[in-house]
């Protein structure tokens, strides 16, 4: 298996309110969807992009943001698959967030709001993740408990 690391920053406003459960372990984990537009004046649309956030940064999800929200949220990309109960393959593609900040939607800027980083220095590879981020808790290990 080849070795890498996807990293990847996408700025957007909450499609709906964030989602939260806590997992068999305790750890909390939260689930919300950011829309972005995407192209060129009238070739644009908006694309969905749902992120996952676990430990520090799903507290402050789940205690500031809500629909209509603008925030940029830097984490890892994933591509899981899990059966639906028809039995059919199904593929969903996550942001594991690693940051959230709150965007100023008016000037472009970054407000004051923002989640501490799952770790202070370079980013967390699965080896090195700080303590409850996915690779320690893995909400997708039993297919038949989804998280959302």
């Amino acid at each position: 298996m080849a070795k890498g690391y996807s990293f990847a920053i996408v700025e957007g406003g909450l499609a709906r309110d964030v989602e939260s459960k806590a997992l068999p372990s305790g750890a909390k984990v939260v689930n919300f969807s950011l829309g972005y537009e995407r192209g060129f004046k009238d070739k644009s649309h908006t694309c969905w992009m749902n992120v996952v956030a676990f430990g520090t940064q799903a507290e402050f999800a789940e205690k500031y943001l809500s629909k209509g929200k603008s925030v940029r949220v830097y984490g890892e990309i994933d591509v899981r698959s899990y059966e639906d109960k028809q039995g059919q393959k199904k593929y969903i593609t996550e942001l594991i967030a690693d940051k959230i900040q709150f965007v100023d939607s008016g000037s472009g800027g970054t407000k004051s709001g923002t989640a501490p980083a799952r770790q202070a220095s370079a980013p967390p590879t699965r080896q090195q993740a700080a303590p409850q981020t996915r690779a320690e808790v893995d909400p997708f290990a039993d297919p038949e408990e989804e998280p959302f």
